[in-house]
């Protein structure tokens, strides 16, 4: 059953405003309950137009994420774990989530968690990766793979190159890469991937991989993401497609692109994650708390390590983690 928030966002997205009253009768909700999940919606950052006593909606209308269809998409696109997808009203966070599954002895390889809004998402250096609830796209997938965690280098590359590649498929061709996990427009950042190693068994390790993508208008978001960010809908001239078929498509291409690169590493994608970088012949400046370095945006080695191409002509190497990348002039994009 579709829970009580997402009912009454669909109540909320009618054409006309609607009172408490007939908020209750649409969802079948009390008057008192209508009242607390609005104020709920509200502090999420959720737009209400209008006075709950006498009428309001939503400032535009909002289709929750109905969990029937996506499966049956899924099932439609070959995605193999179908029956593993948990859609949530509301988390901490998808990949928390999956950690705490995993941490209760449950196995979540190919286990994938979807919500409607997170409290507490977060990006690289734990930096708050939140938006609007409804608005948006947040899913976290577990992965079982056969090798050490040294031998991952890569893979958030991989999963960004899929990610891109998918968002291109439906006009959106001015989405870039930034290393090492960002999905950038000239307007801004529009998304990012988080990859945490959270087991080791022997030669297996155990990843989740998080995904955040801004669908629609930013201002609806609390995204602490220390530069401009932007939305699909901006990138696609007004028109999102619908969120259960692009969480959908996107959950299919990260199956197969985690498969890819469990079979023959980053190497694959290397070519194509170079031709989204954002950053290729471009002056870059590299900052860790030791140093920094400035030199000619060369993309990627074999490894998803970054180069530089210094003043005195030698190349630089930026391992992940250790260091941020920004342009030296206009608007910084950090990582």
């Amino acid at each position: 059953m579709m829970a009580e928030r997402a009912r009454l966002v669909r109540a909320l997205s009618t054409t006309k405003p609607a009172s408490k009253v007939e908020l209750g009768q649409l969802t079948g909700l009390s008057e008192a309950r209508v009242s607390a999940l609005l104020s709920e919606l509200e502090q999420d950052g959720l737009p209400l137009c209008g006075k709950p006593e006498r009428g309001c909606q939503l400032a535009f209308a909002l289709a929750p994420i109905d969990l029937s269809h996506l499966k049956r998409a899924l099932a439609l696109s070959g995605f193999p774990f179908v029956e593993e997808v948990v859609l949530l009203d509301a988390v901490d966070s998808t990949s928390d989530w999956l950690t705490r599954a995993q941490g209760a002895g449950h196995d979540i390889h190919g286990r994938a968690c979807v919500t409607e809004y997170q409290s507490a998402g977060r990006g690289r250096r734990g930096r708050a990766w939140q938006g609007a609830p409804y608005c948006h796209l947040m899913l976290s997938l577990g992965w079982r793979f056969k090798k050490a965690a040294v031998e991952l280098s890569g893979l958030s590359l991989c999963v960004g190159v899929a990610i891109a590649d998918r968002l291109h498929s439906l006009g959106a061709v001015d989405i870039g890469l930034k290393w090492p996990n960002d999905l950038l427009c000239p307007a801004g950042k529009l998304g990012g991937v988080l990859v945490e190693v959270n087991s080791r068994t022997g030669e297996d390790a155990g990843v989740v991989i998080g995904v955040g993508i801004n669908l629609y208008d930013p201002s609806l978001a609390d995204l602490n993401a220390g530069q401009p960010i932007t939305d699909l809908a901006t990138q696609l001239g007004g028109i999102v497609p619908q969120r259960t078929d692009l969480i959908a498509s996107i959950l299919a291409d990260l199956a197969q692109a985690v498969k890819q690169f469990e079979s023959v590493g980053f190497i694959a994608q290397r070519d194509r994650w170079n031709a989204l970088d954002v950053f290729s012949g471009q002056k870059v400046s590299a900052f860790s708390a030791q140093q920094k370095l400035v030199g000619i945006g060369e993309g990627v080695d074999p490894s998803g390590r970054y180069q530089l191409r210094c003043d005195d002509g030698a190349v630089a190497t930026i391992i992940a983690g250790d260091i941020s990348l920004s342009l030296t002039c206009g608007d910084t994009l950090e990582s």
